[in-house]
């Protein structure tokens, strides 16, 4: 766990994988989702509050394929795992993950005229 990194690390501009967590605090709600979406990077994203209200505005406004509010709860098979933007398209996991492998068809039939 890493406090007051400066934006310009390396930590701070690169997706990671591995056990690193980057906490920065914010003055204001706009400035935090500012920087949450600043990069090309959508896999995971964790937030922490005590307002509802800030928890619906992060969870509509956050780009990222996952999004735990209050804990850490992600990586659970039935539940979809996937990013967006460069982290990655679609999802594995869930119901979701089989979407890609059906094909949709619509069928409309009306009785034949007697």
């Amino acid at each position: 766990m890493l406090t007051d990194v400066p934006k310009g690390a390396r930590a701070m501009n690169e997706e990671p994988f591995g056990p690193l967590a980057l906490v920065s605090r914010f003055s204001d709600l706009e400035e935090a989702l500012a920087e949450a979406n600043r990069l090309p990077y959508g896999l995971a994203s964790y937030a922490y509050t005590r307002s509802v209200r800030t928890a619906t505005a992060v969870a509509a406004v956050i780009e990222s394929g996952m999004l735990s509010l209050n804990h850490y709860g992600l990586a659970v098979p039935e539940v979809p795992f996937g990013g967006v933007k460069d982290s990655g398209y679609g999802s594995e996991g869930g119901s979701e993950a089989v979407e890609s492998y059906l094909s949709t068809k619509f069928v409309s039939q009306a009785s034949p005229a007697s």
